[in-house]
């Protein structure tokens, strides 16, 4: 029983008690009508270790308890608070690394999924244009990966003309990365090298020396440079196929 987590279990009895103080024979009632009664532990015994586990833990520099006085100016036997927790603070700030690091962060992001999808993946060693290689059922495919960053709704990614590769087992795969308010989550817009080559031939991606790609989010859809909708190709790995 003493691998139990008692701290964690008292702040779970505090919270959906809804009070910030309880004396530890109500703790003891509070578990067994919520279910947080260890298997076989009487209320007596109950009480009696989370008080031990209560008064050590008001005597370390980050207690999440507290003793309650009583009015003789001394403490109420038993009897404990739950100090004001002190809210997570999420930061929307991206961490600066290197593009070397961004970009393989996103190729091995690309293999987990691909992994996780049944296919057998992996990475290139030397890029020439193609990032990733993975088979299913014998079938081979080549993907080439690009990263970006939430700006603002916009995410940008290039790819080298002279690196492009058309064939129908070539996919193009850009890493949206975004921060949900909580932690980073990435997002995958798979595109077949069919596809890149047709918006070429309509003028909606320009010839040159790189192909500039513009994701936008607007409501529930995502636009290419601003006209082609491609939200289908979002997170559609059955695409790949």
């Amino acid at each position: 029983m003493e691998s139990l987590d008692w701290i964690d279990i008292a702040i779970r009895l505090y919270e959906r008690g809804g009070k910030k103080t309880y004396h530890v024979r109500d703790l003891a009632d509070l578990a067994g009508t919520l279910g947080l009664m260890p298997i076989g532990m009487s209320a007596e015994t109950f009480s009696k270790k989370i008080s031990v586990k209560l008064n050590a833990n008001t005597k370390t520099k980050t207690a999440q308890f507290a003793k309650v006085k009583n009015k003789s100016g001394g403490y109420r036997q038993g009897t404990f608070r739950l100090k004001s927790q002190k809210p997570l603070v999420f930061t929307t700030e991206q961490p600066k690394v290197a593009t070397q690091c961004t970009g393989a962060a996103g190729e091995y992001a690309v293999l987990s999924e691909l992994l996780f999808r049944g296919f057998n993946a992996s990475k290139m060693t030397v890029d020439d244009g193609i990032d990733v290689v993975a088979s299913k059922e014998g079938v081979y495919f080549h993907v080439q990966v690009k990263t970006a960053n939430d700006r603002a709704g916009t995410y940008l990614a290039t790819i080298k003309t002279s690196a492009f590769q058309h064939a129908s087992n070539v996919f193009y795969i850009i890493v949206m990365r975004t921060f949900s308010g909580i932690r980073y989550v990435n997002d995958y817009v798979i595109l077949q090298s069919g596809d890149l080559k047709k918006m070429v031939l309509e003028g909606k991606l320009k010839d040159s020396a790189s192909m500039s790609l513009r994701l936008t989010a607007e409501g529930n859809r995502l636009l290419l440079n601003g006209g082609t909708d491609v939200s289908v190709h979002r997170n559609n790995w059955d695409l790949i196929c």
